[in-house]
């Protein structure tokens, strides 16, 4: 399969899943889109009506940026799944008139990171997920109802909250791959390794392998 193919069928949102009511809103900044195994279990969940994931296109630049610079894919196959995401998540994207130019200091120590703090504010943001919690943990998201944390603190509330659908899209998330297939406990043992124990140890009870 090509990697155009291949991103198209990660990121097509599912056919048949319905959204009840308003999602929680969930910019996912560049630290929690990778290793890939987190990434495809949150996209899943979001493609299942879990939560709405939203984007920037500076978000998509720098995950680029910094997947081809650790040598996890090659500029094209990167380009090739941020190009699906234009296209099947489209309607997503944070317009970036709303934040421009608002990236004030206060916002984040880190002076890479005040523009995604920004939009996050100005485009209705609920959840920004990170695993950069110092630089995103300021008081004046905190005071714009942001809330700031880990993919595993995330995936921990959504099993509590939401515990069959979330269930549900995990296992779907173990049979979509392919190379090399995975079980879904499987999944939840990669998934502790990639940066969410906490998830994995509270979902493994459901699972049946």
């Amino acid at each position: 399969m090509s990697n155009a193919k291949l991103a198209a069928t990660l990121f097509a949102p599912r056919s048949g899943c319905k959204p009840l009511a308003r999602l929680q809103r969930v910019f996912i900044d560049t630290s929690e889109l990778f290793p890939f195994t987190i990434m495809d279990v949150l996209l899943t969940m979001s493609e299942d009506f879990l939560f709405t994931w939203v984007w920037t296109d500076e978000v998509l630049e720098e995950w680029e940026e910094v997947i081809v610079r650790e040598g996890l894919r090659t500029p094209e196959s990167a380009r090739s799944v941020t190009d699906a995401v234009r296209t099947h998540f489209g309607r997503y994207r944070i317009d970036a008139r709303l934040y421009q130019g608002k990236a004030s200091d206060e916002l984040s120590p880190d002076s890479g990171d005040r523009l995604h703090a920004a939009a996050c504010i100005h485009g209705d943001v609920d959840v920004l997920l990170t695993r950069n919690l110092k630089d995103f943990k300021t008081p004046a998201l905190s005071q714009s109802g942001v809330e700031v944390m880990t993919s595993d603190t995330f995936l921990s509330k959504l099993l509590s909250d939401r515990l069959e659908a979330a269930v549900e899209s995990f296992t779907r998330a173990a049979d979509a791959k392919k190379n090399p297939p995975m079980t879904s406990i499987e999944l939840a043992d990669a998934i502790a390794r990639a940066g969410a124990p906490q998830f994995a140890e509270h979902v493994r009870p459901y699972l049946n392998d």
